[in-house]
């Protein structure tokens, strides 16, 4: 099987090219990090692309027999949505969607033709929203819209599509967006809050359970639909359906930096 991984520098995106590739299938994997893309083993082939590019992705994958794409790109910043400029906010969807949506535009007659699938790497956040994470959990909410809407479109037409929504995982991921918020708070409305990120690190699932999921989705002859990995990923989103907003607010809130939840997760 010729899979595309992309965002294979990262934690995730890599691990799951070196498991794919040790397991015998072609693999390319791209990203715009040619550092992370190094570290990889020669049996994974790598490419240095922007994949906001639409030109570049689509001249990359041209003639390339795609079996399977894997998505597995993603990045955050910790804001307020006040403090949110349309610059980053704007960064962060066109990291966390468009990304995906240019790739996957790009592979898809390739895929059709050969009864391919398409698994995207989500995240918990798009089912449940986090606070100081607003434009991040806009973008994955709008990657979960979008991949519902390409799984109706494409399933009855011979391509799988798969979700994967872990919840955090401990890849630096987390640790580089609590880096870049340190003492970016002030004196404003939102410094005691950007405070309790100093040293964020949480961790719902370990990197291997999410590997595992990723890999079923692009490799079971019948794979699902959704994958939502760790128990906060699959009781959140239950508790949303049944509780009210406030209550379910207060509850979200409590598993933030700070709050009571998080305490009793993380100590």
């Amino acid at each position: 099987m010729y899979v595309l991984v992309t965002g294979a520098a990262g934690g995730i995106g890599g691990s799951v090219a070196r498991t794919l590739a040790a397991a015998g299938h072609d693999v390319l994997g791209v990203d715009r990090d040619a550092e992370g893309l190094a570290r990889l083993p020669d049996a994974v082939e790598t490419a240095v692309v922007d994949l906001r590019d639409e030109a570049a992705v689509r001249d990359l994958l041209a003639d390339r027999p795609l079996d399977a794409l894997v998505s597995c790109v993603g990045g955050y910043e910790i804001a307020a949505v006040e403090d949110t400029s349309a610059a980053a906010f704007r960064r962060q969807v066109e990291t966390n969607l468009t990304a995906v949506h240019v790739t996957v535009a790009a592979a898809l007659p390739t895929l059709r033709e050969r009864g391919g699938r398409v698994v995207v790497v989500g995240s918990m956040v798009g089912s449940v929203a986090l606070s100081y994470h607003g434009a991040y959990s806009a973008a994955k909410a709008g990657l979960d819209g979008y991949v519902d809407a390409l799984r109706r479109e494409v399933g009855h037409r011979g391509v799988d599509v798969a979700l994967v929504e872990p919840g955090p995982v401990p890849t630096g991921f987390n640790e580089r967006a609590a880096a870049a918020v340190e003492g970016a708070g002030g004196e404003g409305p939102y410094a005691d809050a950007y405070r309790e990120f100093e040293g964020y690190s949480p961790a719902a699932t370990d990197i291997e359970s999410v590997v595992e999921r990723v890999v079923a989705a692009a490799t079971d002859d019948r794979p699902r639909t959704r994958y939502r990995v760790s128990r906060r990923a699959r009781w959140l989103p239950r508790l949303a359906r049944v509780l009210p907003d406030r209550i379910y607010d207060r509850l979200v809130r409590a598993g933030l930096p700070g709050g009571v939840l998080w305490r009793l997760l993380h100590r």
